[in-house]
Parts: C-alpha cells; sequence; structure tokens
C-alpha cells in the first residue's frame, strides 16, 4: 500500500519567463515519482507557486500541470491584486536592510524563500528552481538518504561553491562572495528555518579595506547556520552530476520562445551533460566527454549568446 505521509515539500517558483522550461522540469519529476512508486511509496510534493503569471500562460499550464500526481499549485493573483504588483526596477529592501530592486513583475526569489518554506508542515523542505530538470532520480534518493542517515545535517543540495573572489556582473565590480550550498536544488530539515532568524535575501557587507563581502540568495541564511549553530551542509559527488541539468537564470532570457525551446533544451543537455544521465563509470564518462565536445563545437556560439543574456538585469 502507498504510504500517505510526504517527507519533502520542493517549493518551485515559476514566472512568465520561465514557465516555458519549467514545463520540462515540472514533467521531469515523474522520474523520481515512478522509482518511488515501484517501491511502494511516494514522499515529496512539487508545490508550484505560480508568480504572477499571465491569463494566457494560466490557460495554458495551469491544468497540465495539476495533472500531475505529485503537484499541489498555488496562484498568487489574489494576493498580489490585495497588495500591488512589483515591477521591474522597483526597490526591494531585506530585513537586513540591503537595497536591492526587482528585476521582473513578480515576487522576488529572496522574499518568498524568506516568508514561505517555514509554512509547509512536511519534515523537509527544498529549494527546487523552474529551470532545474531531472535527468534520472538517482542523485535525489542520495541526498535524502544522507538527511536520513546523518541527523546532523541541517540541508543537502545538488551542487556548493566555496568563498572565491568573483566579477559580479550585475553590479559590474569585484566581491568576495560567500560559500553557498546552491538553492537549485537544496533540501533543508524543517528545523533550519527555526533555527535561524535570518532572510534568504542577498547581502553584503564592507570591510575597512573596502572589500566587499557578498552573500547571494539563501547564503547569509546558511552562513548563519554554518557559523552560529555549527550546522553541517551536504552536497553530491560529482559522479551524480550528469543526473540533472540547472538551465541557469532562464528567466532572464529574452530570445527563448515557444518555438525553439525545445531545440534550446536538447542542445543544452548536450552541451552540459551529455547523451547518457545518471552515475558515472568509464563508458558514459567517454561517451559524454565526446558528446560535449562534438556539440560546443557544432553549437557553442549559439549556447553562448543565449548565455550572455543572463548577465544583467532584464528591465523590460
Amino acid at each position: 500500500m502507498m504510504k500517505k505521509e510526504k517527507q519533502v515539500t520542493l517549493f518551485m517558483l515559476v514566472t512568465n519567463r520561465d514557465c516555458m522550461i519549467a514545463d520540462f522540469s515540472i514533467r521531469s519529476y515523474q522520474k523520481i515519482y515512478d522509482q518511488q512508486v515501484l517501491f511502494g511509496y511516494q514522499d515529496f510534493v512539487l508545490y508550484i507557486y505560480l508568480n504572477c503569471l499571465s491569463e494566457e500562460n494560466i490557460r495554458r499550464y495551469k491544468k497540465k500541470w495539476e495533472a500531475h500526481p505529485y503537484t499541489i499549485l498555488f496562484d498568487n493573483a489574489d494576493k498580489i491584486k490585495a497588495s500591488f504588483l512589483p515591477y521591474p526596477g522597483q526597490p526591494l529592501v531585506s530585513p537586513e536592510g540591503i537595497v536591492r530592486s526587482y528585476d521582473d513583475y513578480a515576487e522576488s526569489y529572496d522574499e518568498l524563500w524568506s516568508t514561505e518554506l517555514q509554512k509547509f508542515d512536511t519534515p523537509f523542505v527544498a529549494t527546487v528552481d523552474a529551470d532545474f530538470e531531472v535527468l534520472h532520480p538517482d542523485f535525489y534518493f542520495y541526498l535524502f538518504s544522507q538527511l536520513q542517515q546523518h541527523a546532523d545535517l541541517i540541508a543537502a543540495s545538488s551542487c556548493y561553491s566555496s568563498t572565491a573572489l568573483i566579477y559580479e556582473s550585475y553590479s559590474k565590480r569585484y566581491v568576495r562572495l560567500n560559500e553557498r550550498n546552491h538553492t537549485w536544488f537544496c533540501i533543508y530539515r524543517k528545523e533550519a528555518f527555526a533555527l535561524s532568524s535570518r532572510s534568504h535575501y542577498y547581502y553584503e557587507t564592507q570591510s575597512s579595506g573596502e572589500e566587499v563581502r557578498a552573500y547571494d540568495s539563501a547564503a547569509y541564511f546558511q552562513d548563519d547556520l554554518r557559523t552560529n549553530h555549527s550546522c553541517r551542509f551536504a552536497v553530491l559527488p560529482d559522479r551524480f552530476r550528469s543526473s540533472f541539468i540547472h538551465y541557469g537564470a532562464a528567466s532572464k532570457n529574452k530570445s527563448l520562445n515557444r518555438g525553439n525551446i525545445g531545440f534550446y533544451r536538447r542542445i543544452a543537455i548536450l552541451r552540459t551533460v551529455g547523451l547518457i544521465y545518471g552515475s558515472k563509470n568509464r563508458f558514459t564518462l567517454f561517451v559524454n566527454k565526446a558528446t560535449r565536445k562534438i556539440t560546443g563545437i557544432l553549437f557553442g556560439d549559439y549556447l553562448n549568446k543565449i548565455r550572455a543574456e543572463r548577465n544583467s538585469y532584464v528591465y523590460t
């Protein structure tokens, strides 16, 4: 008999700009669902937050996404009407007092992660990007098993970046970007939101030497868990890197449309992952490496042109 209790809420925000790629991403969670059903259980719900979607996109996608057996949808239309519609360039001030700005006609990721994640009653809550697609379900089972087996882990994510000096293309300056377990696919224990009172907003501070220390979305929240609460984070081993693709800032693309999104997706997967999905062996390593190289030669300029659109805020 299928277990009814859900263990994980996967929280996905979808805007008008990324709903095309989200259509593929939402469908891809069927791979995890089917694998679980084979063993008589199903432990997750994909909670899709429709973030100021147009009436056209609501008509096109809502019923389709609701038909999946693992989804719950929330449309923020009434919520926005009761307050205001955010607009590009409008100031956005974090609870910590950092001023940024909205880059779309939608609520920001940072503010919604700060307010909504703590509301779910499952033992685990995850942030999952609308442009993160499951290619093979093995990575999910690995991450969740780590959290189940190690009680001292507060979270587990698909990717991690250590602290580094980088050029920040949005603000056109160098900053020391703090370490972060990326929000693309990051599962937290519910207790994390009770432990830390910090928001998930971008945060920065400047030292006397004028070096800017920046914390990208959720990094300041994670820093509090690490430094003040001695929490540990897990990250996927490299052998699972062909089990998913993160297209990256798809909500900022200007040239993708319904006519070319399918082609772009196929080329991006071939260039980023390869032909064979799932944990690696020597054969799959060879095939995928050759596929990525050939695709890069044939379509590298095409992909670079699209990805270049993501290096600045889009105020249109």
